[in-house]
């Protein structure tokens, strides 16, 4: 019972799970539009239930104690994440403001609320009871399995070409959204930052550039693209190292 709700057997079952449920809550007969939307919504209220009743994993959302110091945690984040955006950021701004804008912009923040809940806010304590002493391995294989979700739950949609570089890419966010989150106690700082990242997610389905086709990209440039990233993913990996060394007053105390 113990290894199943708390040991490597809840970490294997969430793995699982969640492209299981992307894949089967994508049969539902929903409108195109609302699918995504769809799916995310019913597998974190699904969480939701299984960690209130099963896994019982404390989640660590808000408190408001020192917060100039939390804010100080998204330096890495909007360095790492958001500037790189920037010029997603410019389109952004220059859309119509309409209704499907904002539904878009909803979307978005849901996509980031429900992956931050169920990567960094259940599955990485669970990997750091897994690894007491070594924070950074439990950090770093929380990374790697939130990037390869996205390969499980896209591949079937959109060329590989398209979805490996984006494994890297996730598994790099993955490390700065395990930092942040860490080091402030507060889920809620990682969901923002998750959301503002994926600027592109919002610009690309307001400009319906999202099709299989137009996320193609050739096989040699997708190459090149995921070896800098993974390069970009060590080098994450050592400045979520040293955001994360121990402190004597340090938030995750």
């Amino acid at each position: 019972m113990q290894l199943t709700k708390h040991g490597w057997g809840a970490v294997i079952s969430i793995f699982i799970l969640v492209p299981l449920l992307f894949k089967l809550s994508a049969l539902l007969p929903v409108p195109t539009l609302y699918s995504g939307l769809t799916q995310d919504l019913l597998i974190l209220l699904l969480f939701l239930l299984l960690n209130h009743f099963w896994f019982k994993i404390p989640i660590k959302w808000w408190h408001s104690q020192s917060l100039a110091h939390q804010s100080l945690q998204l330096i890495p984040g909007i360095i790492i994440l958001l500037l790189p955006m920037t010029s997603n950021y410019i389109k952004l701004f220059q859309l119509a403001r309409t209704p499907i804008l904002g539904f878009y912009i909803g979307y978005t923040l849901l996509i980031g609320i429900t992956e931050e809940y169920l990567y960094r806010g259940m599955l990485l304590p669970l990997l750091r009871d897994c690894f007491p002493n070594r924070i950074m391995l439990a950090i770093c294989i929380d990374s790697l399995l939130f990037g390869f979700t996205h390969l499980l739950i896209n591949s079937s949609q959109l060329t590989l070409s398209y979805v490996i570089p984006q494994v890297f890419y996730a598994a790099m966010g993955g490390l700065v959204f395990c930092g942040l989150y860490l080091r402030t106690n507060n889920l809620v700082w990682s969901m923002m930052l998750h959301t503002l990242s994926d600027v592109s997610v919002i610009v690309s389905l307001a400009t319906h550039t999202h099709t299989a086709a137009k996320l193609s990209i050739p096989t040699a440039y997708a190459i090149g693209i995921s070896v800098l990233y993974l390069v970009l993913f060590i080098i994450v990996a050592f400045i979520i190292r040293w955001q994360v060394r121990p402190k004597k007053s340090a938030l995750s105390q």
